[in-house]
């Protein structure tokens, strides 16, 4: 522990250090704001479509937003939003988390202008990425959400909360992702938000993947370990699905889980699609919207498919974040189907319990959940 505080104070004083060679733009563009989400795919799958609304808003409707974002979402958000956002800057958080040259390039590349607005409606603050930012760019107004302390330390809150000039109140009881954004933005514009789930509306596209009519999605990736199961137990339910109700099996991941493709292929018997590392996010919205089912790992591909409307989705969850991202609310999903791990199924109608036990995190066995449990629930949904 004590190695690990060392650690931290060192790359504090670096980044202090970093800050002091930072000389922010003075001058403040009119009619300018800054916006900054630099959190995960999902998180921004749960967020977007509240950019139309600040946008389309009598406060900020003249505004000119450019959105400081997250680059692992890159495509997507310029493919779906180039409508709403004047001027995108793009930020790849390892980096700058880890090279230090990297920051300082990208802290210069923010500070160049001074805009009217800072907004920064996360409510999991980070100190050391959006709030270190919102320190240093130029603004008569930043404006952030008083948030809670899954991602910063009390002493740190308390600091950076004299960065802003106004923070949102929130609840700070458990709540889905998008009905927090949604309260963050209702309360920002003083107006009743007529929104109720994340949608996703794309253009006709011509994919560079024959498909077929018919097809399941198997979504083997995740950003955490924890949160992916076996390799095994998809091949069994991919088989499944192809015996029974006759999908043919399209896999899909992301470049990471190449290893994990190649023992998809020593499991399961017979044909299908391996679309593994082989799409881009923007791809992998077509590749969803054409299909028919997905089986998932609790990650972004199934707010995802969500937010298309796919007609069956199957999330295998461990119960981490319970209540923030799954389950779902009825009225946000009712295709969103949810294969829990047995420890939290049995406590299922106590939502005050588990949000408690696993709001915060789960450390239960994602592969103590069992194929069977997986088909029984494939079965119920599709009956």
């Amino acid at each position: 522990m004590l190695t690990l505080n060392i650690k931290n104070a060192i790359i504090f004083v670096i980044y202090k250090f970093i800050e002091l060679f930072i000389k922010p733009s003075q001058v403040i563009k009119q009619k300018s704001l800054l916006l900054i989400r630099l959190d995960a795919i999902g998180d921004y799958v749960m967020f977007r479509n509240f950019i139309k609304e600040l946008k389309q808003s009598q406060k900020y409707k003249y505004h000119n937003i450019t959105l400081l974002g997250n680059s692992a979402w890159s495509d997507i958000a310029e493919e779906l939003d180039v409508k709403f956002i004047s001027n995108f800057i793009w930020l790849d958080r390892n980096k700058f988390n880890k090279d230090f040259l990297y920051r300082y390039k990208k802290l210069k590349e923010i500070t160049l202008q001074g805009y009217e607005i800072v907004l920064s409606p996360v409510f999991s603050r980070e100190f050391f990425y959006a709030d270190a930012i919102v320190k240093l760019v130029k603004s008569k107004e930043k404006i952030g959400s008083a948030g809670d302390l899954s991602n910063i330390k009390k002493w740190q809150r308390n600091i950076s909360n004299k960065y802003y000039n106004k923070l949102i109140d929130v609840d700070s009881n458990p709540m889905f992702e998008f009905n927090r954004n949604k309260e963050f933005f209702e309360n920002l514009l003083h107006v009743r938000l007529d929104i109720t789930k994340p949608h996703i509306f794309l253009k006709p596209k011509q994919l560079n993947f024959d498909l077929p009519d018919k097809y399941a999605i198997l979504f083997i990736g995740a950003s955490s370990n924890f949160r992916k199961w076996n390799i095994e137990g998809f091949a069994r339910i991919g088989e499944y699905l192809k015996e029974k109700y006759n999908y043919e099996i399209a896999l899909c991941g992301a470049p990471s889980d190449s290893a994990d493709s190649l023992k998809f292929s020593e499991y399961f018997k017979g044909e299908y699609i391996d679309l593994v590392g082989k799409t881009s996010l923007v791809d992998l919205l077509y590749i969803i919207y054409n299909g028919n089912l997905m089986v998932s790992n609790e990650t972004s591909a199934p707010h995802f498919a969500s937010a298309l409307e796919m007609m069956s989705i199957f999330t295998i969850y461990n119960g981490n974040h319970y209540g923030r991202f799954t389950p779902y609310p009825k009225e946000a999903s009712e295709n969103y189907h949810v294969i829990y791990h047995p420890e939290i199924e049995k406590d299922l109608d106590n939502y005050k319990k588990l949000s408690n036990n696993y709001g915060f995190g789960s450390s239960l066995d994602i592969n103590e959940i069992s194929v069977e449990s997986v088909k029984s629930k494939i079965d119920g949904a599709l009956k």
